[in-house]
């Protein structure tokens, strides 16, 4: 996990809890590697090196069918579901029967460089510690949380608990309920970049009535494109780019989605860290619709430019990684 925040020096010694928190990432295993040693000048063998030896070793593979767990936090993309599980432990002796911990509760919310979120936590049923949490126990929960924003951002996790001291005639005596909360920060940073571009093209005329027998509307044109760079550590597959518009405008996607003439399929493209993807869309005003056009006829009076719509891209990473992201409004160019 992400480093803990140290407490100020200023708080002054403080008797330890009876119950202390621990805070795991969790994320997909990946392929762990082998390498074969070479076949000449050794008087070891070459498969010696390898997990799983067979006759069919490909000396220029790499990749075994051992999955390895992430050795440290790892870094945390935006667009992608952060999770992790908390798991508050109880650190009685085994031998210690002069006091019991009960009603154990966690709280968590992460905070971004825009807002405070409450987070949920699963499962939801708390009834686990109302009898009490032993020796040795732990009780664990799992937040998840779908990172939009680049930056810092701090996970801030409360426990609460009541601590009940036993008395000589096995009874409970008193009890008192403590508390204390640890921040863990990490930083979110882009998976993908995206550069956008729009040109207007020629308006399509098309036959309008309501502007006389032989009226003409003018409908608006543009070419959208979109360069998508993988700015992470790894590989992803893209699997859709939408474009979202915004009425009075209709997108046709002039990408890997299109049929092709010999009927088959398309491959889902493959970035790897530093490529480069290009898209395009045409966004065209949709006939016949009234929706929005007052809206556009007087952002383009005022400004000279409209709204086309958003960019919503969907990735997953090389084990599985679910990414998404949508763009803000794209704006056509300031007409001169």
């Amino acid at each position: 996990m992400a480093r803990a925040r140290a407490h100020s020096s200023a708080e002054g010694p403080k008797e330890p809890h009876s119950v202390s928190l621990k805070v795991l990432r969790l994320s997909r295993p990946s392929l762990s590697f082998q390498h074969p040693l070479p076949t000449t000048n050794t008087r070891i063998h070459s498969k010696a090196s390898l997990s799983y030896p067979s006759d069919q070793t490909d000396d220029g593979f790499i990749l075994t069918p051992n999955v390895t767990l992430p050795p440290a936090f790892g870094s945390a993309y935006v667009g992608e579901t952060f999770a992790c599980t908390l798991s508050a432990n109880n650190e009685l002796a085994e031998d210690e029967a002069s006091r019991i911990v009960k009603s154990v509760r966690i709280v968590a919310e992460m905070q971004t460089p825009s807002q405070v979120a409450a987070l949920d936590l699963e499962p939801a049923d708390d009834m686990d510690t109302k009898d009490g949490l032993q020796q040795g126990q732990s009780f664990q929960k799992i937040v998840r949380f779908d990172l939009k924003e680049e930056g810092n951002h701090i996970l801030a996790v409360s426990v609460s608990y009541t601590e009940t001291l036993i008395g000589s005639d096995a009874q409970a005596a008193s009890g008192r309920v403590r508390t204390f909360r640890k921040l863990y920060q990490f930083v979110a940073q882009p998976c993908l970049s995206v550069r956008t571009k729009s040109s207007e093209l020629a308006p399509r005329e098309v036959g309008d009535k309501s502007l006389g027998p032989y009226g003409k509307a003018r409908l608006l044109r543009f070419a959208l494109e979109a360069q998508l760079e993988n700015v992470g550590d790894g590989p992803v597959v893209v699997q859709q780019t939408k474009m979202n518009p915004k009425p009075p405008f209709q997108a046709i996607s002039l990408n890997w989605e299109l049929e092709r003439p010999d009927g088959s399929e398309s491959q889902l493209p493959t970035l790897y860290p530093r490529d480069v993807l290009q898209v395009a869309f045409l966004v065209e005003q949709t006939e016949g619709q009234s929706e929005g056009v007052e809206t556009l006829q007087k952002d383009m009076k005022r400004d000279g430019r409209a709204i086309l719509g958003q960019l919503s891209i969907e990735w997953r990473g090389a084990m599985g990684d679910k990414g998404f992201l949508t763009t803000g409004n794209l704006l056509t160019r300031r007409r001169g």
